[in-house]
């Protein structure tokens, strides 16, 4: 037999080949997914995530598994058979033989990450990466010294158009964030505190020099900081921080980290002034709220609204809720009479409050549907407040099946309506022409036409003819405590009563 049929005769039985751990464990190589370098030991990592060490090093598993194992790291060998996917990740420090350059320009074909510039279209450090592997959630690095064989074993000359970068890697970047140092943030021990605070001192944008600050986020065509994504970048930094432990959480509320943050900007690059303030809180709550990248509570801020909420001792997952404060002392007897959870919203619901709320409710009830009886105005705000109110809990992992509202207009005769309705809006109208009246926004004109549209009940609308084609249309609303008290408990106790059933 020749020496090359041979070879690839050895080859095919390289999958079937044992291996032994250090407490004689047997494995197949195929059932390996990686092996790993860490503190001098050498590791197998199975499917599954079984990890067994093993008694030889990494160099002597890339020999005697010629095309099998590869090596795509100096602390890592791959199956190459189990490679799923390519993901993009820049080096934050250059490799010795990783070509680097330095200065502030930055051409079209150039990334710059940390202080490294390279060019993304001529190998080097454009083929870090970090690769997928069937039979596990973890992502192996890749780095340029190994690229070269990876590319060979994938048949590629570029790693980066299998799949460009991780799905959260490009929100990140849609998003304009940088994730700072997070490869030794992967690895930093909170504990060390030595570490942690050499870490601190390489990668907290809040020490950054002004200098540092525009290689960064410079605003397109000036040579100025734009202060909006430093912002942003500095809100992602302490929730990873802070997740990882290195940062202690706020334990006041947002103005509080607001000053925490403007404290240490002002001695380093004092880019942030008074004024910014408000793109500090509106870029928070873009965070949050519109992109969902983490939550209030992750920051550790306090719940002003802690006592206008409990849950239930029977029946935690039927939640009992108000619009108003006026009906607080009026849903919390209630609710304790009847054993379920309630809470007081004070107007608009709080984001953070209903977070604390749902972690709660989570905490008493896992995720058993929930059934909300809710006290709102009958108008377009109230509308929004109950849909706000099911939305931030399902947002917060619970399954709303239902939703009862005990006011509604069946609680008043038509004279009543008469009576207790207000102006909740004013407008205009000829054709597709419409003008607002007493200051009314359009926004707030659009919001009631569509409410009315849904409510259709005439009681709820009037309309006085102006002449010339013009008429001039009223919305109006009902505040919810008008309702008799006495007609919401027997509607929420009938309800009660049937959900039961």
């Amino acid at each position: 037999m020749s020496q090359d049929l041979e070879t690839r005769v050895e080859k095919l039985f390289l999958p079937e080949r044992p291996l032994l751990s250090r407490d004689n464990q047997v494995f197949r190589a195929k059932d390996t997914v990686y092996l790993c370098g860490e503190g001098g030991k050498t590791y197998a990592v199975l499917e599954g995530g079984k990890r067994l060490e093993v008694s030889q090093n990494l160099n002597f598993y890339e020999t005697e598994f010629p095309g099998f194992f590869l090596r795509v790291h100096r602390s890592f060998l791959v199956a190459v058979g189990r490679i799923e996917g390519v993901f993009e990740r820049y080096p934050e420090e250059a490799e010795p033989d990783a070509p680097t350059g330095r200065g502030p320009a930055v051409s079209a074909s150039v990334g710059v990450v940390g202080e490294i510039m390279f060019s993304r279209g001529k190998g080097g450090a454009a083929d870090e990466c970090e690769l997928t592997l069937r039979g596990t959630e973890a992502r192996i690095p890749v780095t340029t010294t190994y690229a070269r064989g990876v590319k060979k074993a994938m048949g590629v000359s570029s790693l980066h158009h299998v799949v460009p970068e991780h799905p959260l890697d490009k929100a990140l970047r849609l998003y304009e964030l940088i994730d700072f140092g997070w490869r030794d943030l992967l690895g930093l021990d909170p504990a060390d505190k030595a570490a942690v605070e050499a870490f601190k001192k390489k990668w907290d944008i809040k020490q950054f020099t002004r200098e540092r600050m525009l290689s960064y986020f410079r605003q397109f065509g000036v040579n100025e900081i734009n202060k909006r994504r430093v912002i942003k970048n500095i809100i992602y930094q302490m929730f990873r921080w802070i997740k990882k432990g290195i940062e202690p959480p706020s334990d006041g509320n947002i103005r509080s980290l607001w000053y925490r943050v403007k404290a240490v900007l002002a001695y380093h690059s004092d880019v942030l002034g008074p004024g910014d303030v408000g793109t500090f809180y509106d870029t928070l709550q873009e965070m949050i709220e519109e992109h969902n990248l983490f939550r209030y509570k992750d920051f550790g801020f306090m719940d002003m609204n802690e006592p206008y909420r409990g849950i239930g001792a029977k029946a935690p997952e039927i939640i009992l809720a108000s619009e108003k404060l006026g009906h607080f002392l009026f849903i919390k007897k209630l609710a304790a009479e009847a054993g379920v959870s309630f809470i007081c919203l004070k107007g608009e619901p709080a984001v953070i409050s209903l977070e604390y709320f749902s972690d709660d409710l989570m905490k008493t009830c896992g995720d058993k549907e929930k059934m909300v009886f809710c006290i709102s105005d009958i108008d377009p705000a109230g509308y929004s407040i109950e849909g706000n109110l099911v939305s931030q809990l399902q947002r917060n992992g619970h399954k709303v099946g239902r939703v009862v509202k005990l006011v509604d207009a069946s609680a008043f005769t038509s004279e009543e309506i008469g009576i207790i309705r207000f102006q909740y809006v004013s407008f205009d109208v000829k054709g597709d022409q419409v003008k607002p009246l007493d200051d009314s926004a359009m926004g707030q004109v659009t919001k009631a036409r569509a409410w009315f549209d849904a409510l259709k009940d005439e009681r709820f609308i009037s309309e006085k003819d102006k002449g010339g084609g013009w008429k001039t249309v009223t919305i109006w609303g009902i505040e919810s405590d008008a309702a008799d008290r006495e007609i919401i408990r027997k509607r929420f106790l009938d309800g009660l009563a049937g959900s039961r059933r």
